[in-house]
């Protein structure tokens, strides 16, 4: 069935029926619950996915609660990262993932020791992609403030490896002599 059809069908469809449709869709997954949850209510306000996403994001990278830490998953966070963004269009809540990503690789590596270059290619990378994503923003000075502290924080520990530690500190500083006080 095409999407013509579909629609022919749906509008036929007593608003009771579509509701209970759109009950099915929203309980089928987390991406379509924050879909829905997005294009009924203000930007921002599904929380708890967020919250969600975050421990998710935390658990792919690095848990320091865990003994014996794996490496990284940082392609299945990075997904989890889109799978917010599409789903919500929420950009805080996008970057406060990204950053969270960055600062538990950063984490990692502090606590471990120099890791390789690739690791380090995958922090830039996120890092990069917050920063594009905050300036290009109408309100890039408010996000800066939200995350201002935590990427000074940041900032003061990132004398490490294969350049990273040289991108942090160009980055932040590029933000901070933008957006900061």
């Amino acid at each position: 069935m095409n999407w013509t059809d579909l629609r022919q069908a749906l509008k036929e469809f007593p608003p009771e029926r579509l509701i209970e449709l759109l009950k099915g869709l929203h309980d089928l997954s987390p991406q379509n619950k924050a879909w829905l949850q997005a294009q009924v209510l203000p930007v921002g306000q599904d929380t708890a996915y967020l919250e969600d996403c975050r421990q998710k994001v935390i658990k792919l990278v690095y848990n320091p609660a865990r003994k014996f830490p794996d490496m990284p998953h940082f392609r299945d966070a990075k997904k989890i990262i889109s799978e917010y963004k599409a789903a919500t269009k929420d950009l805080w809540g996008t970057l406060d993932l990204m950053l969270t990503y960055v600062e538990r690789g950063h984490a990692f590596t502090n606590d471990f020791g120099d890791i390789d270059e690739p690791f380090y290619d995958k922090l830039i990378n996120m890092l990069e992609h917050f920063a594009v994503e905050l300036k290009n923003s109408p309100a890039r000075r408010e996000l800066y403030g939200r995350f201002r502290q935590r990427l000074l924080k940041m900032n003061r520990t990132a004398d490490i490896g294969w350049g990273y530690g040289d991108f942090v500190h160009e980055t932040v500083g590029d933000l901070e002599a933008e957006f900061g006080d």
